[in-house]
């Protein structure tokens, strides 16, 4: 039960880096809140006047595009996780409350009524909040299956055609026990990992990481297949699962199908050999 929580509380969410889907969660929000504000009038914000609906809605909007993209590209983590989003989410909703508090709270009060009154619009926020910031996770989590599936499909019928390898990759670990044996048309790519190697592969619409103990000297002795190749000191990757590479002053970045949010670096050294394996292969630049 203990690995099982924990297994989920470091799930991925690849869904939220995207300054699109940043976009679409605060527009979400925004407009939830304020269809929300005007039916529920919380705060008796109705007693107020109508000007603080607005203000309200501002004041969160701003909170949500400073932790978006300002404090999450300064502090925040790459890619969320289940157990890091948690906190962030709680840090968003405190950082308006002490907004709301600053901006509203009369003067001159004692420390224990400002921390009173700080907890009560910390709860108020987050009744509001909470409920349209699970839904977008959730519409999210559900248009990026379609996706994946939709590009699975693809995939499968531009393999009937000969193109990939459906041989087995089967790697192998202590007392030369296979560790994994996946077809090489499932592999996305592979990074080093300091004494390991994480390679990332796909079953069905599932994105999966497997961590081997190898170098990738002793990878490239085993891997057949010619279209999985090197292209910086920490990465292989398996190009036909390239979506677009971009040119870039040291070599290129590329997409990969199935994770459009994870860019991969092709470094000086290796672009020319990474040019050549890629000359039958149209891209977009």
């Amino acid at each position: 039960m203990r690995k099982r929580i924990e297994a989920i509380l470091k799930q991925d969410i690849p869904y939220m880096d995207s300054t699109r889907s940043k976009l679409l969660l605060i527009g979400f929000i925004s407009l939830y809140s304020f269809i929300f504000i005007n039916i529920y009038a919380p705060y008796n914000i109705n007693k107020w006047g109508e000007n603080y609906y607005w203000e309200f809605i501002l004041i969160g909007l701003s909170a949500f595009i400073f932790t978006q993209f300002i404090l999450r590209t300064l502090f925040g983590p790459k890619r969320f996780k289940i157990y890091s989003l948690l906190p962030w989410g709680l840090m968003e909703m405190g950082l308006m409350a002490v907004i709301f508090e600053l901006t509203y709270s009369p003067p001159m009060r004692t420390l224990q009524e400002q921390i009173s009154e700080f907890l009560l619009t910390f709860w108020q926020i987050g009744l509001v909040v909470v409920v349209p910031y699970t839904l977008f996770l959730w519409y999210a989590q559900i248009n990026q299956k379609i996706s994946s599936f939709k590009e699975e499909i693809q995939f499968n019928t531009k393999g009937t055609n000969g193109e990939g390898n459906g041989e087995l990759l089967i790697l192998n670990g202590e007392n030369n026990k296979v560790v994994l044996a996946i077809k090489y048309n499932q592999l996305l790519y592979i990074k080093s990992a300091g004494n390991y190697l994480e390679l990332f592969y796909f079953t069905g619409e599932k994105i999966n990481k497997e961590l081997i103990r190898m170098s990738f000297k002793e990878l490239e002795d085993i891997i057949k297949d010619t279209k999985v190749i090197r292209i910086h000191r920490s990465y292989m990757v398996n190009t036909i699962h390239i979506s677009t590479a971009k040119k870039t002053k040291k070599g290129y970045t590329l997409g990969i199908q199935y994770i459009p949010e994870e860019k991969i670096p092709v470094s000086f050294g290796y672009k020319t050999d990474f040019e050549k394996a890629l000359q039958l292969k149209k891209m977009p630049h």
